[in-house]
């Protein structure tokens, strides 16, 4: 582990013994979705029905910056499976015996730290609103590092390098895909079907919006769902018939 992440991890795991209220507080804003993500969420919301000359292309970059976000993502659970796993300061053995959340260790143990999906995912949408407006995109910028991703490198859920990567792939996914010309047909088609299909397109934007706003814990565990313990219910019981089928084929012969 480098001289950088050491060093802050060990500046943080001492200034938490001397903070308990602070650190209360960073427990609250990890496990707080609504303040996560939904402030975030929100921004793109507002930009969407805030009333300007050039609406339609506002709208065009809040479906450009979702765009984006989704494959900032998807680019960093690439990135996590392929380069070498690296275990959260929670569970590191150099660490872990300077954490107490026991709870939130069990949660963490076998997902790799590097990158930050938060930082990826909400830096990404932090990029998006500032090419909007320069003014709540900064305050996205703050909001993002020091609401959202700072508590997670308090509490041991990463180290300041995962959260800085994220934040590198983030931005720079949605500076390489923030063109409204190279997206202009799809845009362009979403702006009317949410023009002749006003009540459909909001009810799946709010439950699209809610989800990015969680990072998608809904849908993965569905997900999760279907393709692990669904199919696993499947495969068990057709294992099962299966060695039936062999015990009474054994028998037969027998």
């Amino acid at each position: 582990m480098n001289l950088f992440d050491t060093s802050i991890v060990h500046y943080l795991i001492k200034t938490s013994q001397y903070t308990p209220t602070f650190t209360s507080l960073m427990l609250f804003l990890v496990d707080n979705a609504l303040l996560k993500g939904g402030v975030v969420v929100s921004m793109l919301w507002y930009l969407w029905f805030r009333k300007s000359d050039g609406m339609t292309l506002t709208r065009e970059k809040v479906i450009i910056s979702v765009i984006s976000c989704i494959i900032a993502i998807f680019i960093g659970r690439l990135l996590a499976r392929v380069l070498p796993f690296r275990f959260r300061p929670l569970v590191d053995p150099a660490f872990a015996q300077f954490y107490h959340n026991k709870s939130m260790a069990d949660s963490f143990d076998m997902a790799s730290s590097f990158p930050s999906d938060h930082a990826v995912m909400f830096f990404a949408l932090a990029t998006g609103i500032f090419l909007i407006s320069k003014k709540l995109g900064l305050f996205a910028y703050l909001y993002v590092f020091f609401v959202i991703c700072f508590p997670r490198v308090y509490l041991g859920l990463h180290y300041p390098t995962d959260i800085l990567t994220g934040a590198i792939v983030g931005i720079i996914t949605t500076l390489v895909f923030a063109s409204p010309k190279l997206w202009h047909p799809l845009t362009e088609r979403i702006i009317r079907i949410s023009n002749k299909y006003t009540g459909l397109f909001y009810v799946f934007f709010f439950l699209f919006s809610f989800e990015i706003s969680t990072l998608f814990d809904s849908l993965r565990a569905i997900v999760h769902f279907l393709f692990s313990g669904l199919y696993e219910s499947i495969l068990g019981r057709h294992a099962d018939r299966m060695a039936q089928i062999f015990i009474d084929t054994i028998r037969h012969f027998h």
